[in-house]
């Protein structure tokens, strides 16, 4: 059985547009949320959240930004490279777990 083989690029600018997706999401949670004001249901709480998500996701897009402009020529760049990479992978473990609490939570009005 043979696979086909998927181009790096494609698969870059397909985490690219999910990136940007989710960070869509997020701005719409956001907003929608400061339409409802302080009386929605965990108001706070989704607040934080939200906001802790859209700055790990800049930060993780500034990472990978410089990420790729790196030069793999040489055993300390390499070095860097990886950890780098590893602290993005633990950035999109962290906000893929902050965007199922703000799931949780829901944006709601309360009562009345």
């Amino acid at each position: 059985m043979t696979g086909t083989k998927v181009d790096p690029e494609q698969k870059t600018l397909a985490k690219g547009l999910l990136d940007i997706g989710l960070l869509m999401a997020n701005a719409s949670q956001l907003k929608s949320l400061i339409s409802l004001g302080p009386d929605a249901e965990y108001y706070y709480p989704n607040m934080v959240l939200i906001c802790l998500s859209i700055a790990l996701q800049v930060m993780t897009g500034v990472m990978l930004l410089v990420l790729g402009s790196m030069d793999g020529n040489n055993l300390e760049k390499r070095s860097t490279a990886n950890r780098l990479n590893n602290v993005v992978v633990g950035f999109v473990f962290a906000i893929t777990v902050i965007n199922v609490f703000v799931g949780a939570f829901g944006i709601k009005r309360t009562g009345n």
